[in-house]
């Protein structure tokens, strides 16, 4: 029989054969026949058991302990049982030792920030300017905040939208959060290069991860929390090695924070350039940022946003240069 529109074949299968069983459990018995009915019985529990072992396999024997508590702890903290079901359930989401040895790794003053000062990239930049003029200059008579150190900012961070990160941003916070599990610290520390045991021993990697993974389960529920809201998948979501997302490189808790509708639909949209734009300048003008202010007070506010110098270096003096054809 075929089943109606709209009506999985599981289901099908539970409203003929089921139901009679349970409404009258001694027809399995006296009917004559039941050894039909106990065959067809058999088969919807197996045809059950496969999905949810197949199609929700956060039910499976085979789930991580690890990543069930995460689970749990997330429900817990308030997140819809039914949403984390059917996300953790998903074949997208791993684990991702191999990234989080290599953020360990990273040092600041091996990253190629005086790329963005380069004659290349300082003529796409100023390209920016021009293209999003009517957006900056919105921006700037809502915020007061000038536009080449929006644009620097959103330069440095991503070349403008150009490289927004390559990690799934999911499963780099999960990973994060649960570091420090017995079954997953030993497969992240055999992750770190020989050359780099010297300098991270298990106890500075220890250490690192716990603070790490404090961060992380934080930043976790806050993006499963924003996309949901959003009605957006955050299994598509990639973004950088330590989780941040979207042309500004937000952590999933600052959008709450300095996130902005830049262009008045209604969401807050770090992959749109009117919203990452205002997005910036909100997080500036929230940590009070003044054009008038002098340039050790301007680095200290662009630190709040990267606490790397070279970083601090690069955005003011790209800003300067971006001054000179602005506006």
């Amino acid at each position: 029989m075929i089943p109606p529109l709209g009506v999985t074949a599981l289901e099908h299968i539970g409203s003929i054969w089921y139901m009679p069983i349970i409404q009258n459990p001694v027809a399995l018995i006296t009917s004559d026949n039941s050894m039909k009915s106990f065959i067809q019985f058999l088969a919807f529990i197996c045809l059950l058991a496969m999905q949810l072992l197949l199609v929700n396999p956060i039910f499976g024997r085979d789930i991580h302990p690890a990543v069930s508590r995460l689970v749990e702890r997330l429900r817990m903290d308030g997140l819809d049982e039914g949403y984390l079901r059917d996300l953790f359930s998903r074949p997208e989401l791993k684990l991702m030792p191999r990234a989080i040895a290599k953020s360990l790794a990273r040092k600041q003053a091996s990253l190629n920030y005086a790329q963005f000062l380069e004659k290349y990239s300082v003529d796409r930049t100023i390209a920016y300017l021009k293209t999003h003029r009517k957006s900056l200059k919105k921006m700037e008579r809502h915020f007061g905040i000038s536009a080449p150190v929006v644009v620097a900012i959103l330069s440095v961070e991503t070349s403008c939208g150009r490289y927004m990160g390559k990690f799934e941003t999911v499963n780099i916070l999960v990973t994060q959060a649960l570091s420090l599990e017995p079954e997953i610290y030993p497969r992240i520390y055999a992750h770190i290069h020989t050359n780099e045991k010297s300098n991270l021993t298990p106890q500075r990697v220890r250490k690192r991860l716990e603070e790490k993974s404090v961060r992380a389960y934080a930043e976790l529920k806050a993006l499963l929390t924003y996309f949901k809201n959003q009605g957006m998948d955050p299994l598509l979501v990639k973004g950088s090695i330590e989780g941040a997302i979207g042309l500004p490189q937000f952590l999933p808790s600052n959008i709450k924070r300095y996130g902005f509708d830049g262009n008045g639909d209604g969401k807050i949209d770090l992959f749109q350039h009117e919203d990452a734009i205002t997005s910036v300048a909100s997080f500036l003008q929230a940590h009070k940022w003044r054009e008038a202010d002098t340039y050790g007070q301007k680095r200290k506010i662009i630190r709040s946003y990267n606490r790397s110098n070279y970083y601090v270096d690069t955005v003011l003096a790209l800003a300067a240069l971006l001054a000179n054809h602005w506006p």
